[in-house]
């Protein structure tokens, strides 16, 4: 009786590991689906990865018109999520 209690306690620990393991790819993915849902910086000429955040914030912050606000807090660099487009 003994032995079968330690199989079946191995059986759930390794039952709770791959559970872990499946949990980590999951929330791997959905960072990395999260990351890059951000909108992809068009090429024209106003549009400069190299920019700084303050540059950006000019004209998405403001009341032009055109322009897509900014639907998110201010972080420091905004080619972290926003790549340049590589399509044209």
């Amino acid at each position: 009786m003994a032995k079968k209690k330690k199989q079946d306690l191995k059986g759930q620990i390794n039952f709770y590991k791959a559970m872990a393991v499946l949990g980590v790819i999951i929330a791997g993915m959905f960072v990395y689906m999260l990351l890059d849902s951000a909108p992809h910086l068009s090429k024209r000429d106003f549009h400069d990865p190299r920019a700084k955040a303050a540059q950006c914030l000019n004209c998405h912050t403001g009341q032009a018109s055109n322009i897509p606000i900014m639907p998110h807090r201010r972080m420091e660099d905004c080619t972290f999520c926003h790549t340049p487009d590589k399509a044209g």
